[in-house]
């Protein structure tokens, strides 16, 4: 679905759907969206990723990137090139991570939409959703003690029948952990 979406920006920013560097834009977003490690990494390996899947060099996936980004700055929609990319830095790396960010608050700011045109109006409000987002929280949290509780259960068990003391109780630290456990 992200793939759609961004092909959907690249051809109303300007850049042609039939240039190697649209393709090379829609995977290198989807990359980085895949993982945390290329927005904020280094942007070669993006490259030598994407030129390992597509059997060609790095410096070429650079190349029609650059190619793809100069046809949208030069021709494209001034507005939607201004809404999605940064105009005053132009290296590959910025308007790729300008465009990836941009497209991911419009993204959010849609869903958002959606969700609040779905809802019914007069029981749907930033109070209601806060009010089921902290009943999400505390479920969780109950949960959480309660998976907590019956690990610790378990362990105790366990812990009972491989090594108890003289007098039937288990050893143990101040912790709660076996003497034999703790590190």
């Amino acid at each position: 679905m992200m793939k759609d979406y961004v092909i959907d920006v690249l051809m109303n920013i300007g850049v042609p759907a039939g240039i190697k560097g649209f393709t090379y834009i829609c995977d290198a977003i989807e990359l980085f969206n895949t993982d945390p490690y290329y927005p904020d990494g280094k942007i070669s390996a993006l490259y030598i990723d994407i030129a390992k899947k597509y059997h060609t060099t790095p410096s070429r996936v650079e190349r029609s990137i650059r190619h793809a980004f100069d046809i949208a700055l030069t021709k494209g929609d001034p507005d939607m090139v201004s809404r999605y990319l940064d105009l005053t830095n132009r290296q590959n790396s910025t308007l790729l991570r300008t465009l990836y960010l941009r497209i991911g608050q419009e993204r959010r700011r849609h869903q958002a939409e959606r969700h609040h045109q779905q809802c019914n109006p007069q029981t749907c409000t930033s109070q209601t959703c806060e009010f089921k987002a902290q009943i999400y929280m505390e479920a969780m949290k109950t949960l959480s003690e309660e998976i907590e509780s019956l690990f610790n259960r378990t362990l105790a068990s366990v812990r009972d029948d491989i090594h108890p003391t003289d007098d039937g109780q288990s050893e143990r630290s101040c912790s709660g952990f076996p003497k034999s456990l703790k590190s």
